[in-house]
């Protein structure tokens, strides 16, 4: 275990939680376990969470009082994964509210989509490599082999790591800037309002309401978890548009994964070793609203576009490899698993949704989020095919899934993407793209996507619009320094 001390001065919420991490690592000892195993592996960043550094991320604590209930021989009380639950949220709720959280989230949620996409490419080398011993007839897990089997289990507990802080970072994200733009339109008003009293005035109806000065478009609304929406504001037009054709497009907030109330728990990531638990994808919500209007006659309903893709021997296709994924579950051969997922990434993108489908149907959720990260590994040609075939059947959340992952690719394979979504006359998927490019990565990054492609620096001005007026000036001025169009 790591050395502890005082650590720095630190809020009184952030204070508290830390010492409460503290007592519960030092109740651990000397003992194994994850946490264990996890000072060793990243001895930096574990003192970091014991000096309050850093705040301990949920998956953490979670992980250390599973590690408790183990060397205790009792289970997890659910009182006790709420209060350390309400701890950790009054210490993130501390954090969030110091001058420059909204930097500083960013560049921990740029930081960590990098380690995410990092463990996936472990996870995938991990798995070709027990996949070969299993061929040969060796024991990935005997000491001859050199841990395969232990590295693929590791690689893919960090990446289910790295994919829960990467949700919980974008929904802590996604509140400051609600309150900064909350914040912004509430000092315009009280700037622009008279300090003399309104009975000094006489009182005038006015033939057409007027918003206040400076605030046209109105206070920004906190994103919903997973519906689209947004406001029928003037659109820069995407490269590739015609003037006469009519801009739609909607916000997407990210989902992220429920966490514990005081009294309630949860199932952790799971041990080294275990299949990703994703989460099975939901249907997505009807677009409602004027911006809406006329989609449903451009796109045939999903139910069409679903009988139409399950038509034919594709589908028996993907039904079979189904079925050899159940098997291989089943058996426990995790890596042979992992690379029947690499084989259909490999195939046509048209597939993706049809597998997609008959993997829930055999109960294969879980497979499906695995399925998209390979999908996002891809040439950016090939990625942007892929999120079209899933948006033209239908499963927007699953391609809103991969265009989040998409955003956190270098900038030139981003604006290759978008450019080719742009191309394909898919312009709701590339903003849902350079919204998400915009949320989560600094302003210079945005940038440098105009720069591959200078005809996406309007579109990344309107997905900056759609967050908040304070986003949008940030890429506008990044843009300004990159010589760039900036309105």
């Amino acid at each position: 275990m790591t050395q502890r001390g005082s650590g720095p001065e630190l809020a009184d919420s952030t204070k508290e939680f830390t010492e409460y991490f503290r007592e519960l690592v030092a109740g651990l000892g000397d003992s194994p376990g994850w946490y264990g195993t996890l000072s060793q592996r990243d001895p930096g960043g574990v003192n970091a969470y014991e000096q309050g550094v850093e705040l301990a991320p949920w998956d953490v604590v979670h992980a250390v009082l599973h590690d408790l209930a183990a060397l205790r021989g009792v289970p997890v009380e659910a009182t006790t994964v709420g209060r350390a639950h309400r701890l950790y949220r009054a210490a993130a709720a501390a954090r969030d509210a110091a001058p420059g959280s909204e930097t500083a989230l960013r560049a921990r949620l740029e930081a960590m989509l990098r380690e995410r996409h990092d463990a996936v490419l472990r996870e995938r080398e991990a798995a070709h490599a027990v996949n070969a011993y299993a061929a040969t007839g060796a024991d990935p897990d005997s000491p001859a082999a050199g841990g395969p089997a232990n590295a693929l289990a590791w690689a893919r507990d960090d990446r289910e790591r790295a994919n829960a802080r990467c949700a919980e970072l974008r929904a802590r994200l996604d509140a400051v800037e609600t309150r900064l733009a909350e914040q912004f339109f509430t000092d315009r008003s009280a700037a622009d309002r008279s300090p003399a009293p309104d009975d000094w005035f006489r009182a005038r109806t006015p033939d057409v309401a007027q918003p206040p000065h400076g605030a046209a478009a109105g206070p920004a609304e906190p994103p919903e978890p997973t519906a689209p929406g947004g406001r029928g504001s003037r659109r820069a037009r995407a490269p590739g548009r015609s003037a006469g054709s009519r801009p739609r497009g909607a916000r997407f907030a990210t989902s992220f994964d429920e966490v514990p109330e005081e009294g309630h728990e949860v199932r952790p990531a799971g041990p080294p070793g275990s299949a990703p638990a994703g989460p099975a994808a939901a249907p997505a919500p009807t677009p409602r609203g004027a911006r809406f209007a006329g989609a449903a006659a451009e796109q045939p309903p999903p139910q069409a576009a679903a009988a139409r893709s399950d038509a034919g021997p594709r589908q028996a296709r993907a039904r079979g490899e189904a079925a050899r994924l159940g098997g291989l579950r089943h058996a426990g051969r995790g890596g042979e698993a992992y690379v029947v997922l690499c084989e259909a990434a490999a195939g046509p993108a048209e597939a993706l949704p049809v597998l997609a489908r008959e993997l829930e149907r055999a109960g294969l959720a879980a497979d499906v989020a695995t399925l998209l990260w390979e999908f996002a590994a891809l040439q950016p040609d090939r990625l942007a095919a892929a999120a079209a075939a899933l948006a033209q059947d239908g499963r927007t959340g699953d391609c809103r899934t991969l265009l989040h992952q998409a955003a956190a690719r270098p900038a030139a394979e981003v604006a290759v993407v978008a450019a080719a979504l742009y191309d394909e006359n898919r312009h709701d998927e590339a903003e849902t793209l350079l919204v998400a490019v915009v949320r989560t990565r600094p302003p210079e990054d945005a940038a440098g996507i105009a720069r591959e492609r200078p005809g996406l620096a309007a579109p990344l001005l309107a997905a900056a619009a759609l967050i908040s007026k304070p986003r949008r000036r940030d890429i506008a001025a990044a843009l300004r320094r990159a010589g760039l169009p900036d309105g």
